[in-house]
């Protein structure tokens, strides 16, 4: 936690830029860019879509205001994130105007994960052995800013998740400068999901989704700004906690790209095939599920904060409480599936 969390003028800027994302959301719901409803859908009326819009401009909009407060060695480095995030919610949300297609999506993607896996380090870290491992960090980052897309699918989902990964971050990072990006980031979800969960005014779309993956993805890696070398051995705390906060979201997906890989789906075609959405198609209320999903990101967070990975014990036993509530929950929703007898996933 920050030392200054209760000061007036902090507690006014919190305040301010939710209210300013809750304005911008409500402004962009009448604008009213339509998400009509199609057979991987989950809503069955036509939605405004384009709240991210709200959520990303108060979250840059509010970060640029504490600017000031940030120390200089990490100038560049959220420089470069708040433009990276920037550059990635105008592709997306011209994406979700215009439908482009999947390469120029992934394409914007790539870019930004670079230049964030390229700024965020250390210049001493820069000098390592760090671009061996440059190619696993760009990938592990499009890996999560798709991973966060495809899991916004219900309502108050993956703005849940993100609200509850930057609370956690915010709280146990050693980093003051990213820990005000996250709250920042905070702010901007608090200000849409009230319009969003339970009953959804309007949906983020991507230009909130894509967005949101890559900051809290980019909050794994900012460590490596304060690190002198890298290797698997070393792996920062920071970078452990936003594992275990989104593995939910993590397992869902890869569950589901080896159950597709398995079946010889096609794995860039549009389902409604993830754990969460067959859930809802097995008349477990939208809003359950959400919490459901909440809670794995809770849980995560929790782990963190009770079980140290010091010790091989302790590691063994974080990751197993980790990994057992998703074993459950897929159980569930095979038993699930079989019993309102879903033979198609």
């Amino acid at each position: 936690m920050t030392s200054f969390s209760f000061h007036p003028l902090f507690l006014i800027w919190l305040i301010g830029t939710t209210l300013l994302s809750a304005v911008i959301v409500k402004a962009m719901a009448r604008i009213g860019v339509m998400d009509n409803p199609i057979e991987r859908s989950s809503h069955t009326i036509p939605t405004p879509k384009g709240g991210g819009v709200g959520i990303i401009s108060a979250f840059l909009i509010g970060s640029i205001i504490i600017f000031p407060l940030l120390h200089q060695p990490y100038l560049i480095s959220i420089s470069a994130l708040l433009g990276a995030v920037a550059f990635l919610s105008i592709i997306s949300w011209l994406d979700d105007v215009k439908q482009w297609s999947a390469i120029i999506k992934l394409a914007a993607q790539i870019f930004c994960a670079t230049i964030i896996t390229l700024f965020i380090p250390s210049l001493s870290l820069l000098q390592q052995s760090y671009f061996i491992f440059v190619p696993v960090i760009i990938l592990g980052l499009v890996y999560v800013i798709n991973a966060f897309n495809f899991m916004d699918g219900l309502n108050g989902l993956a703005a849940g998740v993100a609200a509850i990964s930057c609370l956690f971050f915010y709280y146990q990072t050693q980093q003051v400068d990213f820990a005000l990006i996250a709250i920042a980031l905070f702010c901007g979800l608090m200000g849409f999901l009230p319009f969003n969960y339970p009953k959804a005014e309007i949906f983020m779309g991507d230009v909130g989704s894509q967005s949101c993956g890559l900051l809290l993805a980019a909050f794994a890696i900012a460590p490596f700004n304060k690190l002198d070398h890298i290797s698997i051995t070393t792996i920062p705390s920071e970078t452990i906690l936003i594992f275990f906060l989104l593995f939910g979201i993590l397992y869902d997906v890869t569950f589901t790209l080896i159950r597709r890989t398995k079946e010889k789906a096609p794995l860039l075609k549009a389902h409604r095939s993830h754990l969460y959405q067959m859930a809802h198609r097995c008349q477990i209320p939208a809003s359950i599920v959400t919490i459901i999903e909440w809670l794995f990101c809770i849980w995560g967070g929790i782990l963190t904060l009770f079980i140290p990975l010091t010790t091989s014990l302790n590691t063994i036993c974080a990751y197993s409480l980790l990994i057992i509530p998703q074993l459950i929950w897929t159980l569930f929703i095979l038993y699930k599936t079989r019993q309102h007898n879903i033979k198609k996933w």
